[in-house]
């Protein structure tokens, strides 16, 4: 999948995720922990999903022409900063 776009939401979605199990992490109340509340195995799951979208994000939202990355914000960039061209061109 070469659309930085598509790829961005993908990588955000991930980590929206993750922050979601993290919260869900911290507040549900377990048999090993009924006071406080807190599920190491969530954390743990939710902390991999964190590094797995960072990652996808890096490895994944690059300008299909010249393999430039391309910023991580929320919003999409239209031209590449590298090569100025249109990062939004089908193949």
């Amino acid at each position: 999948m070469k659309n930085p776009k598509i790829n961005r939401i993908i990588g955000y979605a991930v980590m929206f995720a993750g922050f979601f199990v993290w919260y869900k992490g911290f507040h549900s109340k377990t048999a090993l922990d009924p006071v406080n509340g807190r599920d190491p195995i969530l954390i743990g799951i939710a902390a991999v999903m964190e590094i797995a979208a960072i990652v996808w994000m890096i490895m994944k939202v690059r300008c299909p022409h010249c393999n430039g990355l391309l910023h991580l914000k929320l919003w999409n960039i239209d031209v590449c900063p590298h090569c100025g061209k249109r990062t939004d061109t089908k193949e």
